[in-house]
């Protein structure tokens, strides 16, 4: 069988900032399980900014042609770099599969394309229910996971108290600073933080998650408390970015799957879902209330036998349940085993 994975391949389609969250969740699970070599790569980001959006979408219909994959999975699209013709006729030659990331915030833009492909997925369990209701028989539940041969346990020494990885944003800024008044140090990692937060490597990640007590993972949506919104008001950089912040809710992201499966405490912010994937106070401690945090973060690293107790009891789920290439398996075996519609 022959799988095509019409994927950014870097961070961004930028180079410099690495491999993408695709490229290691679901081009590298794929060639995992069919082998590298029925498995081929198609950078339409990198095609599109060299060569154009006609010659990117001719040259990806001539791929398809002659190589014949069963499957063509595009995974997310950007804006509109993709014809939607050359698309919709991709389904005379193959079955195709759009992989969505950020549906819950992004439907207009979804309910456009989904039209288009012969499946399409999301990771969100009450966007897939209400796909559902709305009659779709197309629409694959598929969670991110976590990538299973990066993501581990690999039994370090705890040397931080509280880390967060992540990417710079107002509202972590302004959790960050809560949890620090407490007298507490936050360990940062993360693109846009100035010289606190240094970029790191995938390795150097799952490291980080290894050796750190408590995980924060930490909301970057729109928060409207009257505290945070007047700290806000202080700085230009935070005010550029909560007016061109366009993500309205969260969900589930990788981020959960992933600190979970390298036996990292983690404690979250809540989204509907999340307590399907993990058992919450058992597999994953939560945050509900903002203001919260810094006690939750006190009690936790007192509570040494409990926090063990729940980081073990995630990595366990993590690894019988939620591994990105068991979702991409089943992706894979929905589309070749089911109709359309």
């Amino acid at each position: 069988m022959k799988i095509v994975a019409a994927i950014m391949e870097y961070d961004y389609g930028a180079r410099a900032r690495g491999f993408s969250f695709e490229y290691y969740n679901v081009f590298l699970p794929l060639c995992d399980i069919y082998g590298k070599e029925n498995v081929l790569l198609f950078d339409y980001f990198t095609e599109f900014k060299q060569n154009g959006k006609v010659k990117m979408n001719n040259k990806l219909n001539g791929l398809i042609s002659v190589e014949k994959p069963e499957i063509v999975i595009f995974c997310l699209l950007w804006e509109n770099q993709f014809d939607e013709n050359i698309v919709s006729s991709l389904r005379e030659k193959t079955k195709t599969v759009i992989y969505f990331l950020d549906d819950p915030w992004r439907q207009k833009f979804v309910r456009h394309w989904l039209k288009y492909f012969n499946f399409f997925s999301t990771p969100d369990y009450y966007m897939f229910k209400l796909y559902e209701i709305e009659g779709f028989k197309n629409v694959i539940y598929s969670p991110f996971g976590f990538n299973s041969a990066i993501y581990k346990k690999l039994n370090l020494d705890k040397t931080y108290d509280v880390s967060f990885v992540g990417g710079y944003s107002p509202l972590r800024k302004w959790i960050i600073r809560l949890i620090e008044k407490e007298g507490l140090k936050v360990n940062v990692f993360g693109r846009g933080w100035g010289k606190r937060g240094a970029w790191i490597s995938q390795e150097q990640m799952v490291e980080i998650f290894n050796r750190t007590k408590i995980n924060l993972n930490l909301s970057n949506a729109i928060y409207k408390g009257p505290d945070f919104l007047l700290w806000s008001l202080h700085s230009l950089k935070n005010i550029k970015q909560l007016i061109l912040l366009k993500k309205n809710k969260e969900q589930v992201k990788g981020r959960h799957y992933e600190i979970n499966a390298c036996g990292g405490f983690q404690l979250s912010y809540f989204i509907p879902g999340l307590n399907l994937i993990y058992e919450i106070d058992k597999e994953i401690a939560v945050y509900e209330d903002i203001t919260h945090i810094p006690s939750l973060v006190k009690f936790f690293l007192k509570a040494d036998e409990l926090r063990n107790t729940i980081a073990g009891n995630g990595c366990k789920r993590s690894q019988k349940d939620h591994s990105a290439q068991t979702y991409m398996k089943r992706l894979v075996e929905h589309v070749l085993n089911n109709p359309e519609d």
